[in-house]
């Protein structure tokens, strides 16, 4: 069966799923984004933290001067380069030298003479390698002029960058021209770099992969679907094969036993219509031929006098219209599906109407009515109209079936009112009993007609419920379950 154009066009489960796998191959470069951001932010962090770190420890010693007395004990372990210096200055590069070096860290200090010279580090082969770094600084200062305290950013001339910060030498130290603490930051770009890179790669692995299960994720959904469409197709065009195998995920099953569900309804649904079609020909032709042939009797003459053909053509035709009017009736209570405006109802009193008007019929059947009422007064949800049509059918259902009495009940279970209509006949057989209440359903125990399916709905329109059973000795016992009022 070719699906419906309108269809076409609709955006497939597979695509719809795929939509936001899609957008996960924007979350490596997002990602690598925001971390190469957030990195690089925390890393200069660090290093302005480590920077200022060693400001407030060099600080103190900057504000404070220096007596002879210190001088003398640190000239006695200075070199050449330090002595020239004066005491003074010899005590102030030992007390920065000491107080460096037990930070640790990326932080490092720098101190030029008034020449340019680098006076501290204080070894030999660290002045040579930070000579290159010196220069840089005295370019700088003479450019731009000493910045006392406040950071800044310098571009050495062999490519790496510095967080710096450059104050005056203390009073009492001599020769001195700047004291600079710098942190190199270049290898913090250089880690982020790759780091972020790390973060693209493992990241874009992550996605595809994720990409992958979705999309196999997304065919076992699918393939299921489609088999499940194809087979709901199969279902309207008429063929009520059962769907298997089962399937592995809950709701693909769930959906599976309720299409099953349904196409076993479907099949039944169709049976029963077919019945009710066979049996509701046979139940207009009956008559209809009936009719025609006393017809045809008359015309041509062959009943004289006529009034006995006209009698059996008056009844058949009564018959049909009963037929007819049943129908009519029954389409108009499945009609609509929703249940009627109900209001409390006296329901002995209602009852007690019913079988007043059943009485005569009763009677001319010999069969007695005999009604049991309860001790109170019984008041339930119902209509007029819809009470009165279940409880004619169950009472001409039951003069028709008894021997010799039918006995009609009520009685109040918890929040129910029920109304029971029992009769003495031979009862329903085994076969019958599930299909009572079908439209035109005739099984071996005879012709249930429409009656008891008009019932069913009209209890049904008054959200009430009817069942049928047989009793205990003999006979068939239907019961009306109401809800009270």
């Amino acid at each position: 069966m070719s699906r419906p154009a309108e269809h076409c066009g609709r955006q497939r489960v597979l695509a719809r799923l795929l939509i936001p796998a899609v957008a996960l191959l924007l979350l490596p470069p997002l990602s690598c984004f925001v971390f190469h951001v957030s990195a690089t932010r925390y890393a200069y962090s660090e290093a302005e933290r480590e920077l200022s770190t060693l400001q407030q420890q060099i600080e103190p010693l900057l504000e404070s001067g220096f007596s002879e007395e210190g001088a003398d004990a640190s000239n006695s372990n200075g070199d050449g380069a330090a002595e020239a210096l004066g005491d003074s200055t010899q005590a102030f590069l030992k007390g920065a030298g000491v107080t460096a070096s037990q930070l640790g860290g990326n932080a490092r200090l720098l101190i030029l003479s008034n020449t340019m010279k680098v006076v501290y580090p204080r070894n030999e082969q660290l002045r040579e390698d930070v000579a290159p770094l010196a220069a840089d600084f005295a370019r700088y200062f003479q450019e731009n002029g000493a910045i006392e305290g406040d950071s800044i950013e310098l571009s050495a001339s062999d490519g790496e960058t510095y967080l710096a910060a450059s104050y005056d030498p203390p009073s009492g130290a001599h020769n001195l021209a700047h004291v600079v603490v710098y942190c190199p930051t270049s290898h913090i770009g250089e880690w982020v770099d790759a780091s972020s890179l790390l973060v693209l790669g493992v990241s874009s692995v992550f996605a595809l992969v994720v990409l992958v299960a979705l999309v196999a994720t997304a065919r076992s959904i699918t393939r299921p679907l489609a088999r499940l469409c194809r087979s709901a197709e199969r279902i309207g065009a008429g063929d009520f094969v059962e769907i298997a195998p089962t399937f592995g995920l809950g709701e693909l099953e769930e959906l599976r036993c309720s299409m099953n569900d349904m196409s076993r309804r479907l099949e039944q649904s169709e049976q029963s219509q077919k019945r009710f079609l066979e049996n509701v020909s046979h139940e207009l032709r009956s008559p209809l031929m009936s009719i025609g042939g006393y017809a045809q009797g008359i015309e041509r003459g062959v009943f004289d006098p006529p009034q006995h053909a006209a009698r059996v053509i008056m009844d058949e035709s009564a018959r049909l219209a009963e037929v007819v009017d049943g129908l009519l009736c029954l389409s108009r209570l499945e009609g609509n599906v929703d249940c009627a405006a109900l209001c409390p109802t006296d329901v002995v009193g209602s009852l007690n109407r019913c079988v007043d008007r059943a009485r005569g019929l009763a009677s001319s059947r010999g069969i007695s009515i005999e009604v049991r009422e309860p001790g109170c007064k019984a008041v339930a949800l119902a209509t007029d109209n819809l009470f009165d049509k279940v409880m004619d059918n169950l009472l001409s259902n039951a003069i028709r079936y008894a021997q010799s009495k039918a006995i009609v009940s009520i009685c109040e279970r918890g929040d129910r009112v029920e109304v029971t209509v029992a009769d003495d006949g031979p009862g329903i057989g085994k076969a019958d009993l599930p299909h009572v209440f079908e439209r035109c359903y005739k099984g071996e125990g005879g012709h249930f007609g429409l009656g008891l399916s008009i019932a069913q709905s009209a209890a049904r329109r008054m959200g009430a419920s009817l069942s049928a059973e047989n009793g205990s000795s003999q006979g068939a016992t239907f019961t009306l379950s109401l809800r009270r009022a």
